[in-house]
């Protein structure tokens, strides 16, 4: 017969086993992990941690999107993105869980926590190409189509994008 004392245990065994993993009650992993699973993403996840975004944002309660460029992107970005400059970072990402039909509902517009926003300007429903611009101007700049979007997680959603977003 099993005693509540060594269900406790064997209750906090199963976590030390698992390493304490985060996941939601609907089995999505936490952005990170989502960011990781993905072997195409791991510049920016990389540059996520150097700058420390990556506990600062994500290790603590709150919701957030991300544009997650890949690889080939990221070789093509500013110097400063790819050396993890924090602000920078924060061009591509977003308070809230903004899935791309919550994205078209806004009148295809996110507000960066830089402060740009990223617009649709073009592409199609499912391949969206979003563009970057300082408040109140015009978008800027390079423009990326949405490749992969809604990618879930327990504390956001993950879009991955062919670009690197700042405004010129």
């Amino acid at each position: 017969m099993l005693s509540r004392r060594s269900l406790f245990a064997v209750g906090g065994a199963a976590l030390l086993l698992n390493g304490c993993a985060q996941v939601a009650r609907d089995g999505a992993p936490p952005l990170m992990d989502v960011l990781g699973a993905d072997p195409n993403l791991s510049s920016f996840r990389a540059a996520l941690r150097s700058s420390g975004l990556a506990s600062e944002l994500f290790d603590r309660p709150g919701i957030y999107t991300v544009l997650a460029p890949t690889n080939l992107a990221w070789t093509g970005a500013p110097e400063r993105i790819r050396a993890g400059e924090h602000d920078a970072l924060l061009s591509l990402i977003a308070g809230g869980r903004l899935s791309l039909a919550d994205i078209q509902a806004r009148g295809g517009r996110i507000r960066m926590l830089s402060g740009i926003d990223v617009r649709v300007v073009g592409g199609t429903a499912e391949s969206p190409r979003i563009q970057a611009a300082r408040p109140g101007q015009a978008p800027s700049g390079t423009s990326a189509s949405i490749i992969r979007p809604n990618v879930m997680a327990s504390n956001g959603v993950v879009h991955v994008v062919q670009g690197v977003l700042l405004p010129s």
